[in-house]
Formats: C-alpha cells, structure tokens, sequence
C-alpha cells in the first residue's frame, strides 16, 4: 500500500480538510465579534495562531489514532480485518459537506446580504427640509429622465470605529473615491452635496439611487484601529439591488491608497468602462496620498458647510480655514484645500464691517491663494471656474471673455462659486446649460435649480424661470434663498401681493436679502414713501443694508450714483458693483460713469454694459 492510500485509509487527508474548513470558519465568526467589540489586535492573531498551530496536531491524530465503537484507539492496536475506516470516512464526509454548507452559507451573507455590523445606513432625505414626493408644481423643468447606464453615486462611507474622528477618514475615502471616478470621461459621477446628504440615515439604496438619477451607487463602511484599517465595499445596481462587486480590504494605513486605486479599478470593470493608462493615471493623480491631510480637510470642509448653514458665517469659516491652512502644510499641492479656502477671503472682502486695510489684505491673499488652487487643481473643469475667478478679482479683465467661453465649454461637473455674476453681463442663456449640467450633478441641491431659473428670469423669460423656481420650491422646501428669487420672479410678472407674501420667509437671512424682501415689493407698487420707511429701518438694524440698490429702486440717483462711485473705489471694485447689479433685477442700478473702474474693466473684456431691467420700479427712471 502506498503511502498517500495509507494516508487515505486512516483519514487523515479528510481529516484535515475539516479542520481547514471549520478553522476557517471559526476564524471568520471571531474576527467578526471581536470586530464589533473593539477587542484588541493581539486577541484575533492569538486566535489564528492557535487554529494553525492546531493543523499539525489534528492530522497527528488522524495518523496515530483509530475512532472505533469501543473508542479511540491506537491504529497499531486495531485489528484491519475489523476496522470501521470506511464507516468513519463516510461520517467525516458529511462532517466536511455539513461544515462547507455553513461556510458558504456565511459567505453568501458576508458578500451579498452584507454584514449587518457594516452596512453604511444611508436616506432618501437630504439634509434640507425637503419633501419625500419629488414632483414639481411644474412640468417642464421636473420632468424626470431614465439615468444613463454609466452612471454612479458614492455614498458616504460609515465609520465603524469608536473614534469619532475617524468620521473624518471615513469621508475623505469615500471623496477621494468620487474624485477618482470623477476622472473617467464616460462615467457621470454625481457629486459630494448630494451623495453625502445620505450620510447617517436609513434608506434603500435603489430608493437613493432612483433619488439621485443614477444607475449604480458605490456604499461601503471603514473601521480603523492604530494603524490597521477594514474596509468592506458594495457596487449595488439600482434597477434591481444586484451587487455587481463587493470586497472586504484588511490592510494597514500605508496601503489605504492602493485600495482606493483597486476600487475604483473595480468599479470601472464592474461597469465595463475601459481604462487605458491615461485614464488610471489620472484618476491616481486626483488623489491627495495623505491620510492626516485628507483628514484635516474633512474637518474644515464639514466647518465650511456649517458656515453656510445655521452657524456663524466668518468665525467658522476662520475655524475651516485653519484646518485647510493644515492640510496644505502636509500637501502643499492639495487643490481642492486651497480652492474651498478662497471663501474666507471672499467673505472679509465683501463685508463693510471689516477695515479697508483688513480688506485689501483679504484681496491680496485671495488671489494668491487663487492662483495656487489653479496651479494644484487637477480637475481640468474646476481649473476653468478658478480661472474665471482670478479674472473678477484682478484689476484687468482683458482675457474675461475668453474664460467665460472656457468655461461654458468645460466638460463635467460644475463647480461655481460667483459665476451667477456674469448673468448679469448677459450671459443668462448661455449658462443656462451649464445649471442644468449642475442640476444633473447635484440634484439634492438648490443652487443648480435656483441659478438655473434666475438665469431665464435675467434673460427676460420670467414663466420659465419662475417654473424651475417652483420646482425647486417643491423639491426642497422653504429656503430664503430660493423664496428671494421667486419673489424676483413676481415682481418681474406685477404679482406683487404674491411677491410681498414672501417676505417673512426671505427675512430668515436678513444680512443678505431681509431688506429686499420688504422694500422691493413696495418700490414695485409705487409705495416709495413706505418702501423708504422699510428701508430706513433695515438701516438701523444693519447699517449699509441695501444702501446702492436700494437708493435705485426708490429713484435716488444721485445717492446712488455716490454710492456706487464709493463701492467702485473699494478693493477688488468692480467685482462687488457687479455684486449689486446682479441682486437689484432693475437694470443698471447707477450711471456707468459714476464707476470708472468698473468702466474700465468692461471696455478691457469688450462688454457692453446694457443689463435687462426685469422689474419695473416707477421711481426708477433711468
């Protein structure tokens, strides 16, 4: 008898193929438990090193041992004429198919049911007060459109660790993910505002994908400890809830990058996107290969999106600030960081109430900090927008024409930040495009929606614009933002008692549009007495509160000649008359003369300045 028959006979081969395979699965069920626990790394390695040091006893045994009706015997002492080798081979056959029965059963829950401790809870709902219905009191705007085939959402990856900080590292995997996928050309990538609206609710994921107009939604979960860090991740299609792909990374800090490069890989095969070397070395170039910096930058992008909400603009902005002053120590070229920065800048320029000298330092700083976020910035569609904003805040304007074109042109997915300026310019169909780009992109957002129909309310088309206006409305509710442009709209259409219906909800935000919300209504009927005594008391409360177009829209021409002469002299000028024309609706809100800085700028960019009067103002005659 040869020796692998003997080995055979004494079931020593089926012997250990049990241990294997329920070692296996011991191994997986601990470091599952000990996962949700928190328990330390040493207690899952103890584990794994008893279960292998075991192999060569369990096969030892199999070798020198007999299992026999009276019990275990040494196989030296069992008589082969009465062995029960085969009975016993027989039971340890179905021993191994009852254990292999029970792995696969655990694999076929751990990859496509998902491990309940690891699912990314996701919603529906985004973080503004928006409706669960989402069609509009209109029809042309909101009609809702199949998603292209490649297409694809990134969910907020969930942070399984108990640090809370690592909500951070969570986030930045799950952008610097979209930012690779964002790289393949025939792959729409919709972006961060409302793929992380989603992030700590509960929603089915072809609910969300069907919300997000996208065919396919990335989701995943990280759990980090020390140095070592789980990821677990899901391609999901939406039209059925199939997983295309799912794979769980164990890994250290260092290769965190290598996994995000196989995921997006991943991803692009899943959905049959080929990738040559151009396309994977851009997608690699996006990233930021830094975790502490990608990290640093969460918390300041998570301080700037709070800055725009409920909490103080400037402190907080000064605190975000301060960690993408952090970021970019540890990644001078982080783009995106010196980009989001420029709107602390922004901000101290456009407020009075700092000093002159405190704001033109603020200009300086902005256009340095400009040209570094253009240098560094890899997305060739944000470095369009940058670059048009470089030309704003100048004082020479002569290339203004060329980066408008430039940037209408851009493929992608918008990233404006002033460019509803130029509307005012003239350019209200032109971008009209590039809004419903964004609208596409960012369909949880009210930017796209609100900006889509100032630009036909500017360009003279007031239904269609008041229709996209109320589709917005009905998407996400009561917001100042996009109430200040349906009563534009209204006052535009002479549906003025509607119009003045909406103050309360614009006053919501009263340094930006309180003052409007009452004076503007009132000017537009002719009321120039109480729209005055409104604005005087807007005065009071916040002192330059719609001082230039206010003194318009009452037919102070000489104040707001004065006024806009002032405005003009001011750092980066021209930028913050334009601010004022585009906010007043009524045309040109001063004589172009009084601004010759601002005249000097449109004859340098060959712009005629000719704005549209969209709301007729009795007093205004000019």
């Amino acid at each position: 008898m040869s020796f692998f028959e003997e080995l055979k006979r004494r079931n020593v081969i089926r012997v250990g193929i049990a241990y294997v395979v329920i070692a296996w699965l011991i191994a997986q069920v601990a470091d599952l438990a000990l996962g949700n626990f928190e328990a330390p790394g040493w207690v899952i390695k103890t584990i794994l090193l008893v279960l292998a040091l075991g192999l060569p006893v369990a096969v030892f045994f199999a070798w020198a041992f007999e299992l026999t009706p009276e019990g275990i015997k040494k196989e030296s002492d069992v008589d082969r004429r009465e062995s029960i080798t085969p009975k016993t081979g027989r039971k340890l056959d179905r021993v191994i198919i009852g254990v292999l029965v029970l792995a696969v059963a655990y694999f076929a829950v751990d990859k496509f049911l998902l491990r309940s401790s690891d699912r990314a809870p996701v919603a529906h709902q985004a973080e503004t007060t928006a409706p669960a219905a989402l069609q509009t009191e209109t029809t042309a705007p909101a009609e809702a459109t199949a998603p292209t085939e490649k297409s694809i959402a990134v969910l907020p990856f969930v942070n399984m660790s108990a640090d809370p900080d690592n909500e951070y590292f969570a986030d930045g995997l799950s952008e610097e993910l979209l930012n690779q996928l964002a790289q393949i050309p025939e792959l729409m990538v919709v972006g961060r505002t409302s793929s992380f609206s989603f992030k700590g609710k509960n929603e089915d994921l072809r609910s969300i994908g069907t919300t997000l107009g996208v065919a396919h939604v990335l989701e995943g979960s990280v759990r980090r400890q020390a140095e070592k860090v789980r990821i677990t991740t899901q391609l999901i299609r939406v039209s059925d809830g199939f997983h295309l792909w799912s794979e769980t990374y164990d890994r250290t800090l260092e290769n965190v990058f290598a996994i995000q490069d196989d995921i997006a890989a991943s991803v692009a095969r899943a959905l049959r996107l080929v990738l040559d070397d151009e396309a994977r070395n851009a997608m690699q170039a996006v990233g930021v290969r830094n975790v502490d910096a990608f990290v640093a930058y969460q918390k300041g992008y998570d301080l700037y999106q709070k800055a725009h909400g409920d909490a103080p603009t400037l402190a907080t902005l000064a605190e975000a600030h301060r960690e993408f002053e952090r970021a970019i120590e540890l990644v001078p070229e982080f783009g995106a960081a010196w980009w989001t920065m420029t709107d602390y800048y922004a901000h101290v320029l456009v407020d009075q109430k700092f000093s002159r000298d405190e704001r033109e330092q603020a200009l300086t700083d902005l256009r340095i900090v400009l040209d570094a976020a253009k240098k560094h910035t890899k997305d060739p569609t944000r470095r369009a927008f940058i670059a048009l904003e470089q030309v704003l805040f100048s004082d020479d304007w002569t290339t203004l024409v060329d980066r408008i074109e430039a940037m209408l042109s851009a493929p992608g997915c918008p990233t404006p930040v002033w460019t509803e300026l130029i509307q005012i310019l003239g350019y209200g169909e032109a971008l009209a495009p590039m809004w419903e780009r964004s609208m596409r992109c960012e369909p949880l957002s009210f930017i796209g929606w609100g900006n889509r129909g100032s630009a036909d309310i500017l360009s003279g088309k007031l239904q269609s614009g008041l229709d996209y206006i109320l589709a917005a409305r009905s998407r996400f509710g009561v917001h100042p933002s996009i109430s200040h442009w349906h009563q534009r709209a209204l006052l535009g259409l002479g549906r003025f008692e509607e119009a003045a219906a909406l103050a309360p909800e614009i006053i919501e935000e009263p340094d930006f549009y309180g003052w409007s919300a009452e004076v503007m209504p009132l000017a537009a009927q002719g009321k120039i007495d109480e729209a005055r005594a409104a604005l005087a008391r807007w005065k009071q409360s916040y002192g330059d509160a719609g001082d230039l177009a206010g003194a318009a829209v009452l037919g102070d021409r000489e104040e707001a000649n004065r006024l806009a002469a002032q405005l003009d002299a001011e750092p980066a000028g021209p930028f913050l008359v334009l601010i004022t024309a585009h906010e007043c609706f009524c045309g040109s809100p001063f004589d172009l003369d009084a601004t010759p800085n601002f005249k000097a700028r449109l004859k340098e960019a060959g712009i005629e300045w000719n704005p549209r009067s969209i709301i007729d103002f009795p007093a205004k005659d000019w």
